[in-house]
């Protein structure tokens, strides 16, 4: 009989430890799967924070313009670090008129300084180009070489007139509305909106200038060619907003933006 006790009782640690040991690999068993959840789901967040940001609309505004690739001849002020000196180098290009045709080339340039300018009383560094040089530039889609370009027949295209011209197998077509410039009644207002729309076989491709500030200025093309060597033309357009202000747009037929430069002569 007590044989029978003692046999009982050691079934039942047995049983009792048995079970134990089950309860405890359970545990472990969901503290791993728990564990495994938690890396899977900071991968999920590295993954999504590097994740490429989605590319700008074409429909961005035209105003939406990339500064400091674009410089002209012409006369800088020079404040605290600003220095134009600093800005071109021999890394930068030039868009140049020689014997009636374009060239893009290196830059052939000096820096004039002088010590004050009258108006403002600033110091200014002026960029003597060597060659009759239109426009500077640091933009690597523009490639050396003589361009094919365009003559126009007038700078300002009036809302009231349409320009259409071939190029390759294309025809293309530049309309304007809005102000008319330098009339007496548009004359003094700072808010007067001019539009020049590019159309290509009839299409619409894009909106080169739209602008609502003009103060005895104009939108004026100044070259029309294939600078990129894409087999589409390209536009080298001034268009300041205030007649202390020279500005320089560059629109090139493959880039999204604009490339502007803006040299302020105000007293």
């Amino acid at each position: 009989m007590a044989y029978l006790k003692f046999s009982i009782k050691l079934l039942l640690l047995v049983i009792v430890f048995s079970a134990c040991q089950n309860k405890a690999a359970n545990s472990s068993s969901k503290k791993q799967l728990v564990s495994v959840d938690t890396s899977v789901s900071v991968q999920q967040k590295q993954v999504q924070a590097t994740q490429p940001v989605a590319a700008i609309s074409a429909s961005t505004p035209t105003d939406s313009m990339i500064d400091g690739h674009v410089l002209i001849p012409f006369a800088y002020r020079v404040w605290d670090d600003n220095h134009v000196s600093k800005v071109i180098n021999s890394n930068w290009m030039e868009l140049h008129r020689k014997n009636g045709k374009y060239h893009v080339a290196k830059a052939q340039y000096s820096i004039v300084y002088a010590k004050e300018e009258p108006c403002s009383g600033l110091p200014t560094e002026t960029i003597n180009p060597k060659n009759d040089v239109l426009v500077f530039c640091n933009i690597p889609a523009i490639q050396a070489g003589a361009v094919d370009s365009i003559a126009f027949p007038s700078k300002i295209i009036s809302p009231k007139k349409v320009f259409e011209f071939n190029y390759k197998d294309d025809r293309y077509k530049l309309v304007a509305s809005g102000i008319e410039f330098y009339k007496d009644e548009n004359q003094d207002n700072p808010n007067t909106k001019y539009t020049l729309k590019l159309f290509v076989n009839g299409q619409y491709i894009r909106t080169l200038i739209d602008q609502s500030a003009y103060h005895d200025t104009a939108t004026e093309l100044e070259f029309i060619g294939d600078l990129d060597r894409d087999g589409k033309l390209d536009f080298v357009i001034a268009s300041p907003r205030d007649y202390e202000e020279s500005r320089t747009i560059i629109i090139l037929s493959t880039q999204q933006y604009p490339f502007v430069g803006t040299v302020q002569f105000d007293c």
